[in-house]
C-alpha cells in the first residue's frame, strides 16, 4: 500500500510546476483576500469546536490565522488586521471553551460513564493533573490551562464542573488567550514570509516525490500515535475499572469482625 502510494506521488510530482502552483496559490496575498470570506470562517468554526473536544491541533489554525492575516495585508504587517485576527481567534476560542465549560456544569464526569469516546478525553491521568493545578493555583487553572495543548478541555470542563463562574472563567480563558494566540499568530506571518523560500528549496533538494513522500509519512506517524494512544487510554481505563471492582469485593474491618 505504502509502495502504491509513494508511485502515486511520485506520479503526481512528475506533472509539470505542480508544487510551483501550489505555493503560488498558498502565498499569493490577492488569493488569500479573494478567499477571505471562507478562510476566517472556517478558522473560527473549528477552533470554536477544538474548544468543545474536537480533536484538531489549533495551534495550526492560530498559526493559519497569522498567515493568512499577514497576505491580506499585501504581504505587510498591518496592525489593525491582526488585531482582527487576535480578537476573532479570541472569541472563537472563547465561545468553544464556554461549550466545555457549560458541558462540566451540565453533565459532570458522569458523562465518561454515558459516551465512551469521553472516556480518551477525560482520562484519569489529565483529570488527576488538572485536579492537582486547581489545588494548588485555584481559578489561575485556566489561563495555565489554556498555554498547554492536549489537557484544555479538560482543564475547562472540569472548571464548569467545579461551579466555577462563568464570567471568572471567561476572564482567566481570556487572559490566556492574549498570552498564546499572539505567539501563533506571529509564527504563522513568520511563515508567510519566509516559508515559501523554504518550502521550496526543500522540494528542490529532495524532489517533489519525496517531499509529498515525507508529507504523507508525517501524516501517518500522527494517525499511528493518536490510535496508540487512544489504545493506551482504554487499556487505563479497564485498568481502573479492575482495581474499583476488586476494591469493593475486598471485606471492610467491621465485616471480618463479624
Amino acid at each position: 500500500m505504502l509502495t502504491t502510494t509513494a508511485e502515486s506521488l511520485n506520479d503526481l510530482a512528475g506533472q509539470a510546476g505542480w508544487m510551483e502552483a501550489l505555493f503560488a496559490t498558498m502565498f499569493d496575498p490577492a488569493w488569500n483576500q479573494e478567499h477571505a470570506t471562507v478562510i476566517w470562517p472556517t478558522i473560527m468554526f473549528i477552533l470554536a469546536l477544538t474548544g468543545i473536544g474536537l480533536p484538531t491541533p489549533e495551534d495550526i489554525w492560530l498559526t493559519l490565522a497569522g498567515f493568512s492575516a499577514y497576505k491580506q495585508g499585501g504581504d505587510e504587517f498591518i496592525w489593525y488586521y491582526f488585531l482582527g485576527a487576535l480578537f476573532a481567534c479570541s472569541f472563537a476560542n472563547l465561545v468553544g471553551d464556554t461549550g466545555a465549560w457549560f458541558l462540566g456544569r451540565k453533565l459532570g464526569f458522569g458523562i465518561r460513564d454515558r459516551f465512551k469516546f469521553m472516556r480518551r478525553i477525560l482520562t484519569e491521568k489529565r483529570l488527576r493533573k488538572v485536579q492537582g493545578w486547581f489545588d494548588n493555583y485555584g481559578n489561575w487553572t485556566v489561563f495555565l490551562g489554556r498555554q498547554v495543548a492536549g489537557i484544555r478541555f479538560v482543564t475547562f470542563f472540569s472548571a464548569g464542573t467545579m461551579r466555577m463562574p462563568l464570567p471568572k472563567f471567561l476572564l482567566f480563558d481570556f487572559l490566556g488567550c492574549m498570552i498564546s494566540i499572539p505567539i501563533w499568530l506571529t509564527l504563522g506571518a513568520l511563515a508567510s514570509i519566509y516559508g515559501r523560500e523554504w518550502l521550496e528549496k526543500a522540494s528542490k533538494s529532495v524532489g517533489g516525490g519525496l517531499f509529498a513522500t515525507a508529507v504523507v509519512a508525517v501524516v501517518i506517524f500522527l494517525i499511528v500515535v493518536k490510535v496508540r494512544g487512544a489504545k493506551r487510554a482504554k487499556k487505563d481505563a479497564a485498568d481502573i475499572e479492575a482495581e474499583i471492582r476488586l476494591s469493593s469485593k475486598v471485606p471492610t474491618v467491621a465485616e471480618t469482625v463479624d
